[in-house]
């Protein structure tokens, strides 16, 4: 498991059970974009045949997901509601290199799984906030989907780069994400 550098603070949870609603429609449009995202990967690396599959996996899985939280919203009464801009991707995305097509790949690969390792913590972070339940067990099984999405794209970064690079970028774009992650306000969204 990736060990993001630094630690969403306890009151995130606080914060997202006082405004439940605006966050499922916020963690919905997240699923959305992350399956969206699987398949532009898929499609901008045709050759990448593991690369390929384990996009076309991942987006089916996000898919779902995001038509489970769609469902969630739908029997509290309420509606999925219009997406915003995501400060924190759109951060972490300029951090990652552009021009260099191996180190596009690679920082697009590392950039998701830290991105991943970020969602698995606030979503176990809100499991562990709600009472008994339905939802509780669904927090709790995205937790788990989320640790396995963000070692999925560590090995696939590792089975195309040298381990050496691969952790080194990861260095990286960890101490990055974490600098993103405490200078933005503290909000009841998955970002």
């Amino acid at each position: 498991m990736l060990r993001l550098r630094y630690d969403t603070p306890g009151h995130w949870s606080d914060l997202v059970l006082a405004d439940l609603d605006g966050f499922l429609s916020d963690h919905a449009h997240n699923e959305r974009k992350v399956a969206h995202t699987a398949l532009l990967m898929a499609r901008q690396n045709p050759r990448e045949t593991e690369i390929v599959d384990a996009m076309i996996a991942l987006a089916q899985e996000e898919l779902g997901h995001f038509r489970d939280v769609h469902e969630l919203i739908k029997a509290r009464g309420g509606r999925l509601g219009f997406d915003g801009p995501d400060a924190y991707m759109n951060a972490l995305l300029k951090a990652t290199r552009k021009a260099d097509v191996g180190g596009y790949l690679l920082d697009r690969l590392l950039a998701f799984g830290v991105v991943e390792a970020r969602g698995c913590e606030r979503f176990s972070m809100l499991a562990d906030a709600l009472p008994e339940g339905e939802l509780k067990t669904f927090y709790q099984e995205l937790t788990r989907c989320e640790a396995r999405h963000h070692a999925l794209f560590v090995r696939l970064a590792k089975g195309r780069f040298p381990a050496a690079e691969v952790d080194a970028r990861l260095d990286e774009l960890l101490t990055v994400e974490a600098e993103i992650v405490r200078s933005q306000p503290l909000r009841p969204t998955l970002h």
